[in-house]
């Protein structure tokens, strides 16, 4: 790597334990502040100065920091891939919110900045996995109310009945639905009887699943109707 140097945009994020959804891993990502920058089919070399804050060490390799990291690859990447990194880094604790926007605005002449600043401006690290967070840049882009994240419901003794993952105007629950948590016919009954106690209160229920994402007129369109139908009832 030479002096002056550490790995970059998403090879740091990824080595950061940041999710690898939507990134392009095909070549290693390297900034330099000084010396020769020289390409090639399987590493990206970056030319910028590098201040002692923006480098940690991890199992022995010179990384960007996460902030940087993170708004490293939403400017060559998207504004979804941003969001998905910078949820899961605030919900880790790697950064925080005013790291995030900092590091936005100190770069914002670079290409692809908007993006970047807007995805940290909209991150929120209660948001539990990458499925959430792309459900929220689409509820946001589709114009929908924005919900409340992980909202404890009880019953009128206080019983707590569950944790949701999205609350839409105290009426519509959406739970983003990654399967792989239904692993037992037990999950599933007690699935099922929690679903059954929130809608007696009055709650109606949405479940959006991985597909779904890459629907987003139709999903929604029918989060819209649900809801309607819900503040209707």
């Amino acid at each position: 790597m030479g002096e002056g140097a550490a790995i970059s945009h998403q090879s740091a994020a990824v080595l950061h334990g940041l999710p690898s959804w939507g990134l392009d891993l095909a070549r290693v990502h390297l900034t330099k502040s000084v010396g020769r920058v020289r390409s090639d089919r399987a590493l990206q070399v970056h030319r910028s100065p590098l201040e002692p804050d923006d480098v940690r060490e991890v199992l022995g390799l010179c990384l960007t920091s996460p902030a940087r990291a993170i708004v490293e690859t939403t400017c060559g990447s998207s504004y979804e891939v941003g969001v998905v990194l910078a949820d899961a880094a605030l919900r880790e604790g790697l950064v925080t919110s005013d790291q995030l926007i900092a590091i936005a605005k100190r770069f914002e002449c670079w290409a692809g900045s908007p993006a970047a600043r807007t995805a940290v401006a909209f991150a929120d690290g209660l948001s539990e996995s990458v499925g959430e967070s792309r459900l929220r840049v689409l509820m946001a882009n589709e114009g929908l109310p924005r919900p409340q994240l992980q909202v404890e419901i009880r019953d009128s003794a206080g019983q707590l009945l569950g944790r949701v993952d999205f609350l839409v105007m105290q009426k519509l629950i959406v739970e983003f639905d990654g399967v792989q948590k239904y692993d037992s016919a037990e999950v599933i009954v007690a699935e099922k009887w929690r679903e059954d106690r929130l809608r007696e209160l009055g709650y109606s229920f949405a479940r959006v699943g991985w597909a779904d994402l890459d629907r987003p007129r139709e999903t929604s369109k029918r989060l819209r109707w649900l809801l309607a139908r819900s503040i209707a009832a």
